[in-house]
């Protein structure tokens, strides 16, 4: 099993370690390494250098917001699996990700061991 490049999009340093965090401590041996980007632009930017599988994307940032991000990020590399996390329970939130190509939706607060399972078990291409 190939491991996974994982990009984690927040504006939230602390969120990014915590998740960071999380994902290491549970998954260390389907991880070969976690990035982070701080908002949308910056994570275009940073998916154009580096070959990444898997993207957790905050919704609210400066600069690019996740929604835009998202359409961008799935327009230029097809393959790419983005997560939406958000503390937005919303369902026009949870709508306007999933028509910008990300597969799936996490509150941020409802994170845990069984979630990030569920999104580290999709199907990847490679």
């Amino acid at each position: 099993m190939k491991k996974l490049k994982i990009l984690i999009v927040d504006d939230n340093p602390h969120f990014i370690n915590a998740l960071k965090y999380m994902i290491s401590d549970f998954f260390e041996d389907r991880i070969e390494n976690i990035d982070e980007a701080h908002d949308g632009a910056e994570c275009l930017e940073l998916l154009k250098k580096k070959v990444c599988d898997l993207v957790f994307m905050d919704i609210s940032m400066p600069n690019m917001n996740g929604i835009d991000a998202t359409r961008e990020a799935t327009r230029m590399f097809r393959n790419l699996i983005i997560i939406a996390v958000s503390f937005h329970s919303e369902m026009n939130y949870v709508v306007q990700m999933i028509e910008a190509g990300a597969r799936s939706y996490l509150i941020k607060d409802e994170i845990n061991k069984e979630s990030l399972e569920k999104v580290l078990s999709i199907e990847y291409t490679f």
